[in-house]
This record gives structure tokens, C-alpha cells and sequence, in this order.
């Protein structure tokens, strides 16, 4: 799956619904007249689209063209964005063909960037004035170009290739919070840690330190805006030492300390 020539494609908004630790899935099939696109936040899904299927994690954005069965079953309960879309030309708002569109899972890279739009997606997903959608629209945009930056630069192999990865990557999400050795993982999954290192960063482009720290902060996040819980019980709940430890990761990765990150997207 490539996508080919679309910087001139861009998604049109139907409609924007977050759903937070959903246990279970009402319905577990499902036709839609547009297309429907899954953003996890945390949590896991098994889906099945045509001949697309496989597990939905972090980081992943599950595509289902309009008039095809879209299957899936929970795996962990989980929080994710649904939208429904369209796709138009961006210079005259034409609706365009969707043959360039991705159908089933692309994993994204760049977890900072698409962590910190999808607190702001959270923010504005139940406004319903003109300025909201604006920006709603604006954020779903980015979530898509920066799918056509990642594919378009050839840098990497799709994850779900990569079913050794793909272990380790759903091994560190439920174990995300604890501490455990990633060399040790490398040995369960017959690797050596060089091994594992070098062919968990071809999969994903990241180290698999660095991914770890990556869900670990997008749970602190997440911790900081949906609760009242202190930085010293956020960092015994997300895998860190201790606050102190947690406070200097979280502010070389993202700019910012996390009282001041509380402060500045708590609604």
C-alpha cells in the first residue's frame, strides 16, 4: 500500500467523535456512506476490512473506504477518535477520487506531534460552533498531512510487516506503566538486543527506548488533563522513577513542564 501523489487531497469533516476507554464495541459491523477513519489514543482493536486486517494500536489510524464492511472487536479498552470524511481537491473544494486513499492501518511515526493534535481534537470535539469546527477541520488535516510527509519520504516499512515488531509493540502497550528490560524482551523474541534494536527502528524509525518513553508520555498527558492525580502518582502510574525523573523527560520532549502543560490545555 503507497500513497501516491495526494498533497493536493484533503480531508472534508463530517463529523469528529472521541470516545474515551471504551470497553467494548455496541456494534461490531458497520456500512457507512463515507469514509470512516479510527485514531487510537491507547488501548487496542482487532479490525477486518476487506482484505485488510490486524491489531490497532497507539499511533495507528485504521482508513475504511464508504460502502465496505468495517469489523472489529476490543482488545484492551480503549480511547480513539472516529471520523467520518470526505475528500476534496484543496484548491477549489471539489470532491476528487479515492483511489489514492489508504484502506486499513497506517501507523504513524511522529508521536509527539500526533499527541499534541489529538489533545487538541479532545478539546474542541464537543463544541459545535463555527470557530470549533474550523479548527477541528484544521487539526484532522495535519493528522493527514502528516501521513502523506511519512509515506511520501520512503523512510520506513509499514509496521504491521513486521509481526515480531508488532509483538513487542503490544507487549510494551500493556506493560507500558511497569518497569521492565527491553533486553529481556529482545531474548523472549529470539533477538539479540542489537538484533531487535536495529529491526524495531527500521519498522517503526523509532528506538524502541524512545517509543516506550513515547507511550508513557502520552499516558502522563492524558493523566495531567483527565485528572486531579499529582505528578508524584502520574509517574508511579506511567512507568517513571519518580516525579522529578518524569518532570525533566517530559520537558526535553516536549517543551514544556507538565504543570505548565496542566495549566495550559486543561479546559
Amino acid at each position: 500500500m503507497r500513497i501516491r501523489e495526494i498533497t493536493s487531497t484533503k480531508p472534508e469533516v463530517i463529523s469528529h467523535v472521541y470516545w474515551k476507554e471504551k470497553v467494548a464495541f455496541q456494534v461490531h459491523v458497520d456500512i457507512n456512506d463515507f469514509w470512516v477513519v479510527f485514531g487510537v489514543e491507547d488501548g487496542s482493536f482487532t479490525y477486518n476490512i476487506g482484505p485488510h486486517e490486524g491489531t490497532a494500536s497507539f499511533g495507528d489510524l485504521v482508513f475504511c473506504p464508504p460502502g465496505v464492511a468495517f469489523q472489529r472487536e476490543m482488545v484492551h479498552p480503549s480511547s480513539f477518535h472516529v471520523f467520518l470524511l470526505r475528500w476534496v481537491h484543496e484548491e477549489n473544494g471539489v470532491l476528487v477520487t479515492e483511489d489514492n486513499i489508504p484502506a486499513g492501518k497506517v501507523t504513524v511515526l511522529d508521536l509527539h506531534r500526533l499527541t499534541s493534535t489529538y489533545t487538541y481534537l479532545r478539546k474542541w470535539t464537543e463544541l459545535h460552533t463555527d470557530a470549533s469546527t474550523a479548527l477541528r477541520h484544521h487539526f484532522v488535516t495535519d493528522v493527514w498531512m502528516q501521513v502523506v510527509d511519512e509515506w511520501q519520504s520512503d523512510s520506513r516499512t509499514h509496521s504491521g510487516e513486521d509481526f515480531i515488531v508488532q509483538k513487542a509493540i503490544d507487549y510494551m502497550l500493556e506493560h507500558a506503566a511497569s518497569s521492565f528490560n527491553l533486553k529481556r524482551l529482545a531474548m523472549e523474541l529470539g533477538l539479540t538486543q542489537v538484533q531487535f534494536t536495529r529491526r524495531f527502528k527500521r519498522t517503526t524509525g523509532m528506538a524502541p527506548l524512545d517509543y516506550l518513553t513515547s507511550l508513557r508520555l502520552q499516558k502522563v498527558q492524558k493523566l495531567l488533563l483527565d485528572s486531579d492525580l499529582t505528578l508524584q502518582q502520574i509517574a508511579g502510574l506511567c512507568g517513571f522513577e519518580n516525579e522529578f525523573y518524569l518532570s525533566r523527560v517530559f520537558k526535553k520532549r516536549m517543551r514544556i513542564t507538565p504543570s505548565h502543560y496542566r495549566k495550559l490545555h486543561r479546559l
